[in-house]
């Protein structure tokens, strides 16, 4: 198993190699953003991929195309948007579409069209993932640990709230959803809002049954005692011990997730 790390800082000097970092103006829902001269920087010194997840407009895909030739050290480029699979080098891609990939029949297609490197969604039961763990041939990545992305809108959605009510208030807000009682923490950017699970995901119980994915732990959106819990014990299967955490997708099977109904 191999571990990438997106940090939350610019002090990458704490972490190995293998770090995933979001590319400025063209990703969203990070506590710090590279530039790409930045990004050339680091590759020099260690083996970094990059983010790109923001909905794309066709000016955006002009920019990219310009930097694009600045890439070649990169090791994987981290996309959610479809557009760029025609635009970038595919050995270097890794589809990331947030709750799309749930089956082994979708990575199949997608691998036959080129894209062998997927992040799979972690909304799945143990089960499902040693599913696709057979039946596919892929270069499988998974979110082992982080707090999950629950929705990403290009609306300014709490700005927008402020306005209609005629107050003031933060960007970055925690808020307990009156129906599930979940807590949610909504965070604005210019490029629009995420919101994400108070609750930190982590499926390092079943770590060794998966061995054979790639493991991301994302660090965004974690405090500082969180952090270095984390940092402290991401490799050991008992982090449960050491912090509070959620897994409730890998043991209850989700049936109206995309393609879940089939």
């Amino acid at each position: 198993m191999n571990y990438f790390i997106i940090p939350n800082d610019k002090n990458l000097n704490i972490y190995e190699d293998n770090l995933i970092i979001p590319l400025d103006n063209f990703s969203i829902g990070f506590d710090t953003y590279f530039t790409i001269e930045e990004i050339e920087s680091i590759s020099k010194e260690k083996e970094v991929s990059i983010v790109i997840n923001k909905f794309l407009h066709k000016k955006d895909l002009e920019k990219i195309n310009k930097i694009k030739d600045k890439l070649n050290n990169i090791k994987y480029i981290f996309i959610e948007d479809l557009s760029l699979i025609n635009l970038l080098n595919k050995e270097k891609i890794v589809l990331s579409s947030s709750h799309i990939i749930t089956n082994y029949e979708s990575i199949n297609y997608f691998y036959d069209l080129g894209i062998k490197n997927i992040v799979v969604s972690n909304e799945l039961t143990k089960e499902e993932l040693l599913e696709i763990k057979e039946k596919t041939k892929s270069n499988i990545f998974y979110v082992l640990i982080g707090r999950n992305t629950l929705m990403y809108s290009k609306r300014k959605l709490l700005s927008s709230y402020y306005e209609h009510k005629s107050v003031l208030g933060p960007l970055l807000k925690e808020i307990e959803e009156s129906v599930s009682k979940k807590h949610l923490i909504i965070k604005e950017e210019n490029s629009g809002t995420c919101i994400f699970d108070k609750n930190i995901f982590s499926a390092n119980y079943m770590m060794s049954e998966i061995n054979t994915f790639n493991f991301i732990i994302n660090l965004n959106n974690m405090t500082n005692e969180e952090k270095e819990i984390i940092l402290k014990h991401y490799k050991e299967e008992n982090l449960s011990d050491y912090i509070n955490v959620e897994n409730y997708f890998t043991k209850n099977k989700i049936i109206y997730k995309v393609g879940g109904d089939k």
